[in-house]
């Protein structure tokens, strides 16, 4: 999954009212950039896989990731999230609920990769049993499903997030459509492009992890 996964964000900022939005996004997506971490250390790795790409299935690797996508990792993602964020911003009231909704936003991502995945997410790092239905391997359903999600719950944050938590594109009634527009567009390209190159270590790895950031911040611009 991928843009799928800010949907958590946007139903959590009713629940955590003080926290940035790109803080949230962040937490949904921090199994998939500590993923992406720890295959630039060499502690977890991702290959293409010619027979998914010849199939044109998303996301076309095989991958070896039993600490960022078990459920036990996802929560750790989660509450580094809200750790990392109280550390950078010490004057920053962070309450134990809303770093509760931040670790739960950072648990979400497992729910989530159940659908899409193939047999690759556990429970905990050295389970036996992995789970995930598939629809990665139909492009199209994915990308309905994600962007439909992702709409559904930008729709829900622009209804029920206080009003000061949407000045960003209040104030740029553009703004909204953009954002709209730019993920959509990243969900096409994940769900129906080709890899660039053969070198996931340092070349996918860092441009996926910068994606995830970059789309965390500009999920923020929603808000400010």
């Amino acid at each position: 999954m991928w843009i799928g996964h800010y949907a958590s964000a946007f139903i959590a900022k009713p629940l955590a009212p003080g926290i940035p939005l790109s803080v949230l996004a962040l937490a949904s997506s921090a199994a998939d950039a500590l993923f992406f971490v720890l295959t630039l250390a060499g502690l977890e790795s991702f290959n293409l896989d010619a027979a998914i790409a010849a199939r044109a299935g998303c996301f076309p690797y095989t991958n070896d990731y039993p600490y960022s996508h078990s459920l036990a990792g996802m929560g750790v993602a989660g509450a580094l999230v809200g750790l990392g964020y109280k550390l950078l911003r010490p004057r920053a009231r962070v309450s134990a609920a809303d770093f509760a909704v931040i670790t739960a936003v950072g648990l979400s991502h497992f729910l989530l990769e159940l659908p899409v995945h193939r047999h690759d997410v556990k429970i905990t790092p050295h389970d036996d049993v992995a789970a995930g239905a598939g629809w990665f391997d139909s492009p199209a359903v994915t990308f309905a499903a994600e962007s439909a999600l992702f709409l559904a719950s930008l729709w829900f944050y622009t209804r029920c997030a206080p009003r000061v938590a949407q000045t960003g594109w209040l104030a740029h009634k553009h703004r909204l459509a953009w954002v709209v527009a730019l993920f959509i567009a990243q969900q096409a390209q994940f769900c129906f492009a080709a890899a660039p190159t053969r070198e996931t270590r340092w070349v996918h790895a860092p441009l996926f992890l910068g994606m995830i950031l970059g789309s965390s911040w500009l999920l923020g611009k929603l808000e400010n």
